[in-house]
């Protein structure tokens, strides 16, 4: 994999933890703990995005399995409601929390 340099400002009291982490032997260097600190971002965002992709596809769905769009505001405001729900309580379940 092609490497890229990057100019990185951080402020001292971080860096000086990613050295902690270093010198504590988890990572070789201060490099390595920056890639995986970016790693882990990516991936706990892309977590975060499935379960908004997965509202919106219900979200169409729902609309688009009446041959009509609804003529019920309340109605499509609950199923909203409910999918939202359903979201929510996946994601705590997922993340415990």
């Amino acid at each position: 994999m092609e490497t890229i340099t990057l100019p990185l400002r951080l402020p001292r009291k971080l860096l000086k933890e990613v050295d902690n982490l270093v010198k504590a032997g988890l990572y070789e260097s201060r490099s390595e703990a920056i890639r995986d600190a970016i790693r882990r971002l990516i991936e706990s965002k892309m977590l975060l995005l499935e379960p908004y992709r997965y509202y919106r596809l219900r979200v169409e769905e729902a609309i688009g399995a009446s041959k009509t769009p609804p003529t019920d505001p309340d109605q499509l405001i609950e199923e909203l409601r409910r999918i939202r729900e359903e979201l929510w309580s996946r994601e705590k379940e997922y993340f415990k929390y």
